[in-house]
């Protein structure tokens, strides 16, 4: 596609809309897609005509950049610094001129809902992802815990009166002694003797054994 140069029109109004500039402006770069002030700058570099009355034209031509389905506004890149953000041409929007000439154009181009919100979708998810790029989250912080000492047990609480106060202080008392072990148990013994018989029979002996057979030796 020919470029116009800069004597082509000299201080006169070139034949081309704010469309066919900014797509001039942005087929010029070698990335195919620019911020908005090198747009400006190279609508004013190739004609002396933009070169006054900059806010007025400026302001035109950000309203058509806004209002066209045509440019697509990309988020800078994390390695490359600077401000705002990329324009570029919609890629279905390359044959919108007639024969690639830029002072004719078919019809203006216009993107289905559906695609359009796709594409604002895609672009929103970019810009969260460059955003986390350049400010990741810092890493969680270990929150340490003191070491727990051993603290005194509380002093007893005293009345609060002249005599507390000139009366020492009262000593600890020692803890008292540990109850004595309990006794052993009593167990019944293994045998007994029975207590002597009034009967005149000769006298005989008894062995009783609690856990085994009775035994008797008269």
């Amino acid at each position: 596609m020919p470029r116009p140069c800069r004597e082509s029109y000299g201080d006169q109004k070139p034949p081309y809309s704010y469309i066919s500039l900014t797509a001039m402006a942005i087929w010029s770069s070698p990335d195919k897609m620019l911020p908005l002030a090198d747009i400006y700058r190279f609508i004013s570099d190739r004609f002396p005509y933009y070169r006054r009355n900059t806010q007025r034209w400026q302001n035109s031509l950000r309203h058509n950049l806004s209002f066209n389905d045509c440019f697509v506004k990309i988020p800078r890149r994390p390695d490359r610094p600077g401000k705002g953000a990329y324009w570029t041409l919609h890629p279905a929007a390359l044959d919108m001129f007639e024969n690639g000439s830029l002072l004719r154009r078919r019809k203006r181009f216009k993107l289905l809902k559906s695609d359009k919100d796709r594409l604002e979708n895609e672009l929103a998810a970019l810009a969260s992802l460059n955003r986390f790029v350049v400010n990741p989250p810092p890493p969680p912080q270990i929150v340490q815990t003191p070491p727990q000492t051993s603290e005194p047990p509380p002093r007893p609480k005293r009345p609060f009166d002249i005599e507390s106060l000139i009366s020492p202080e009262p000593e600890k008392q020692p803890p008292p002694p540990p109850p004595p072990p309990p006794p052993p148990p009593v167990r019944p013994p293994l045998y007994y003797i029975p207590p002597p018989s009034h009967n005149p029979q000769p006298p005989y002996y008894s062995y009783t054994f609690r856990f085994g057979p009775t035994l008797t030796a008269v």
